[in-house]
């Protein structure tokens, strides 16, 4: 159907863009942990998207002419939910990669793209097919390759002690997909990002002691405040955006071309060219995410919980 078909375009659309936030995220995010203490990176990371969203929110209100919050309820409900595993899930990729580098970060964040499959066939019921696995599989595959040295790779990921943080940060950060999945018609997704930052701010400090602004190093704040624009405000906000549109399991996998887009970039604005096994590797992952996303479905998704909502009130787009 046409409006199947472009409602499909739009969701890939976002997710390609948040892939695109992803792939520049990355970097600046290991240098302000090297810069400073990764617990202080976070409450950064953290404040500055939460301000950002909300500068973004206070914008659209008044475009629209009004600031009152409308579906506030459901939206600091899921916020809520939402922002423990911000915390936590960013607490996590914090610790790993002051022991990863930022390339075996980005392999082992993308475990997402399994573990948001797995969480949405057993919380939403979305269909697993063999088309998707046999894509995801060979999706992996190539962000081996462009790491080069497969074996050395998986050998000194799971001989790490931040393997484990990577992997636990993948899993909260597929509950997000996950969970936004399940209440996009009722909520808000620029309120509800703002929202879950700022709660993710106010989780921050039970668990840590406040830094003093003038002692943190300029270079951290820096870096921590472009990583904070790319990944939890740009990149996050687009793939909550994209789950209007796609089921989890397929916004997720079209992240996976974050790896590729960041070589590209590389070369954009460093003038670094890719080798032989970075675009190898590439074309392998293209090739596995076009399986599942250009191959035709042979019956819908289940609809998700919550759907009614959407026809009985009507589509809440960016209010």
């Amino acid at each position: 159907m046409p409006a199947a078909s472009a409602d499909r375009r739009t969701g890939l659309a976002w997710a390609f863009a948040a892939a695109l936030g992803s792939a520049g995220f990355v970097i600046p995010w290991k240098l302000a942990n090297e810069a400073g203490d990764p617990a202080h990176s976070v409450l950064l990371l953290l404040g500055v998207a939460a301000l950002a969203n909300s500068l973004l929110v206070l914008g659209q209100r008044l475009a629209a002419g009004s600031l009152r919050a409308s579906g506030l309820r459901a939206d600091l409900g899921v916020a809520a939910l939402l922002a423990a595993f911000t915390l936590f899930g960013n607490v996590a990729s914090a610790r790993a990669i002051a022991v990863l580098s930022p390339a075996l970060l980005n392999v082992l964040l993308r475990a997402e793209v399994l573990l948001v499959a797995v969480f949405a066939w057993a919380m939403l019921g979305e269909r697993v097919d063999r088309r998707f696995w046999l894509g995801a599989g060979i999706a992996l595959v190539g962000l081996l390759v462009i790491q080069g040295h497969p074996a050395e790779i998986a050998t000194r990921a799971f001989l790490t002690s931040g393997a484990g943080l990577a992997i636990g940060a993948a899993a909260c950060f597929s509950m997000l997909a996950v969970v936004t999945r399940r209440f996009i018609h009722a909520i808000d997704p620029v309120v509800v990002n703002a929202l879950r930052l700022w709660m993710a701010v106010a989780l921050w400090f039970p668990f840590y002691e406040a830094p003093r602004l003038d002692a943190l190093p300029r270079e951290q704040v820096l870096y921590a405040g472009l990583a904070a624009v790319l990944g939890p405000f740009a990149s996050r906000l687009c793939l909550m955006l994209s789950a209007r549109h796609l089921a989890a399991r397929v916004t997720t996998l079209a992240s996976l071309t974050a790896p590729a887009m960041t070589l590209g970039l590389a070369w954009l604005l460093l003038s670094d060219w890719p080798k032989p096994n970075e675009l190898i590797g590439g074309a392998i992952l293209v090739a596995g995410i076009a399986i599942p996303l250009l191959g035709r479905r042979r019956r819908p998704d289940p609809p998700i919980p919550g759907d009614e909502i959407r026809s009985a009130a009507g589509d809440q787009s960016m209010r």
